[in-house]
């Protein structure tokens, strides 16, 4: 069996979200695919990431050079019981699905928030002599992503940040199968949008069978 997790970064109602509906026809795809897996839905908005401060700062140097989260003073552990709570969701999980939209070129704020939160030195990786590692092997993720303009094959690509940043911190991580549902243009071309968020589904309730 394995686990796994689908982090949800989007304000709105799945009604008034293409990714979300893209999001809902590959989980539904993937549990009939793998009855015998564990899904878990985490939304960043609704659940609320932990919020990166000064003396969370202070106590992960604690965690870098070995110190255990029960070594804490118990004000600290307090204070960091959300943090190891969802950095220890994302570890024991096998495959991720993130859904969002595109903000700016980039990723909704509460989903890079989400990332500093779980990339933490020692658990999603480590620095060596030769550059950091990645700890979490044998893993796998796939993002979902709709944006208003069409970017994947054209000369405006690398403005894509979220998906190219999205890849490269799965990477740094130690998780180098990656794919992608990117649906884009619904706002260059209105007109075509019903019939690219039905490409996309069908595209995700395909992957999702062998993912």
């Amino acid at each position: 069996m394995n686990k796994v997790l689908v982090v949800k970064a989007h304000p709105k109602s799945i009604d008034s979200s293409k990714s979300l509906q893209i999001g809902k026809v590959f989980i539904e795809s993937y549990k009939k695919s793998h009855p015998d897996d564990q899904v878990t839905i985490r939304d960043v908005y609704a659940d609320k990431v932990p919020l990166i401060n000064n003396e969370n700062f202070d106590i992960w140097k604690k965690f870098k050079f070995g110190k255990d989260f029960f070594d804490l003073p118990k004000d600290q552990q307090q204070l960091m019981k959300g943090h190891v709570e969802w950095l220890d969701e994302f570890l024991e999980n096998d495959k991720y699905v993130f859904i969002n939209p595109m903000y700016n070129l980039f990723l909704p704020a509460e989903l890079k928030q989400y990332f500093d939160v779980v990339a933490i030195v020692g658990k999603t990786f480590k620095y060596t002599e030769k550059g950091p590692v990645g700890l979490l092997k044998n893993k796998k993720a796939f993002h979902i992503q709709s944006t208003g303009g069409i970017y994947q094959g054209k000369d405006n690509e690398d403005q894509d940040i979220g998906d190219l940043y999205l890849r490269a911190i799965m990477k740094l991580f130690g998780i180098n199968d990656y794919q992608s549902v990117l649906l884009e243009g619904v706002d260059d071309f209105p007109d075509q949008a019903e019939k690219m968020l039905n490409e996309a589904s069908i595209k995700a309730k395909e992957s999702a069978k062998v993912f």
